[in-house]
Parts: C-alpha cells; sequence; structure tokens
C-alpha cells in the first residue's frame, strides 16, 4: 500500500479526525499495516504486543475460552475500532483471545509514536477514554445479563443496546451471537421465534425491529 493511500484511510479514522496534515504524513509513515486471514487467532492470553490497534477493514472479536473448551465471546469490533487497549496502555498481555471473523487488515503503531501522537494531541487520549468506558459498560450489562436474566431478557437488552431508531443491523452470525448471550445457536433460534411470534421483535433480512421499545 502506498503511503498515501494509507494516509487516506487514517484520516477517516474518528479516533484521528483531529489530526493536521503533517501528523497524518508521519503517521502513515510510521504505522504498520497487519493483514489477518479469516478464522486465524492472532493474539491470544499468551501471546499480546504492545501499541495501538485500529481495525480498518474486516471483523475481529475478542473472546475467551473456557476449560471445557466452551467460548464466550464478549465483543465484536467493525472498522474504524481501536483494540487491544490493555496491551497498549499495560504490560503488553491481553485477558483474552482476538481472532478474525473476516479476512481483516489492522493498523499498528508502535507505544513511542503513540505516545507521540498524544502528547501533540490530547483529544485522542480523550477519544480512547470514551472508548474504554463504553466498553466497560457493556462488560458490566454482559455480566448481568448472563449471571440475572433469561435468555430473551439477554438478548432483548442486547437489542436495545445497539438499536438505531428501534432497529438493529446484525453483522455478525447466529452463531457469533449466541456465543455472546451464552447459548446455543439452537436455542437462539427457538428464543428468536418466540419473541417473533409474541411480537416482542419483527425480523426484517439482517434486521431487527424493536416495536415496543418507546414502551
Amino acid at each position: 500500500m502506498q503511503p498515501i493511500d494509507l494516509r487516506n484511510e487514517i484520516s477517516a479514522l474518528p479516533i484521528f479526525a483531529r489530526l493536521e496534515d503533517a501528523q497524518l504524513d508521519r503517521l502513515a509513515s510510521h504505522a504498520e499495516v497487519l493483514r489477518f486471514p479469516k478464522r486465524s487467532l492472532f493474539f491470544s492470553e499468551d501471546n499480546a504486543a504492545r501499541g495501538l490497534h485500529v481495525l480498518l477493514s474486516g471483523q475481529v472479536k475478542l473472546f475467551r475460552l473456557a476449560e471445557d473448551g466452551k467460548e464466550q465471546t464478549i465483543f465484536v469490533f467493525g472498522p474504524g475500532e481501536p483494540f487491544c487497549l490493555c496491551s497498549t496502555f499495560s504490560d503488553g498481555k491481553l485477558p483474552a483471545n482476538l481472532g478474525a471473523l473476516e479476512d481483516s487488515r489492522v493498523l499498528f503503531i508502535r507505544p513511542a509514536e503513540y505516545e507521540r501522537l498524544v502528547r501533540e494531541d490530547p483529544s485522542i487520549l480523550l477519544t480512547m477514554m470514551r472508548v474504554m468506558s463504553r466498553r466497560l459498560k457493556d462488560a458490566m450489562d454482559m455480566i448481568d445479563s448472563l449471571s440475572l436474566k433469561q435468555v430473551p431478557s439477554r438478548l432483548m437488552a442486547y437489542f436495545e443496546s445497539r438499536h438505531q431508531g428501534g432497529r438493529v443491523t446484525l453483522d455478525l452470525s447466529q452463531r457469533e451471537l449466541a456465543k455472546i448471550i451464552g447459548i446455543t445457536p439452537e436455542a437462539l433460534s427457538r428464543t428468536l421465534r418466540k419473541m417473533t411470534d409474541s411480537n416482542d421483535i419483527i425480523m426484517d433480512g439482517n434486521d431487527i425491529i424493536l416495536p415496543h421499545l418507546e414502551a
């Protein structure tokens, strides 16, 4: 990839929206683009790396594995989102595993360059704090749902946290959604059918409509 093309991609990322042209040029010249094929595991609890990672294209998931092999998806990241924030700000270790759901391209910025950018433009750090605060809230909501709520309530809580105007576009497979909710794909299909029959939700292709959101 030519530096000018990477510079254009970087300038479109929300986290770098306020950078000056000279900063974007320098960042493009120092950053790396990492490529990970679909279904590959590129970070684990035993193997991570310090530095800032931002997804340019594709889709990646953060997940934990239980001793019995059961997988719990924690977050699914789309283009433009930073991830591996624990390793960015700490010792380089990641408290979970990170794998590609699609062929993915990742912008990687080494710690020294990232710290230089933050010193020049503290708004980058403020943006990062907002992202971390949102993910902490999402993690707490997940703990609450998995431990205290029945499956339909877990699903509705997930939909309500991601809707836009009463509509949720599912940009991940039902298999991955089931892992997030903490159930089997078969149980997810049954629950979706029951919620549709009771008019709690309306399924429109890959979209979920929430007809009773105001109530």
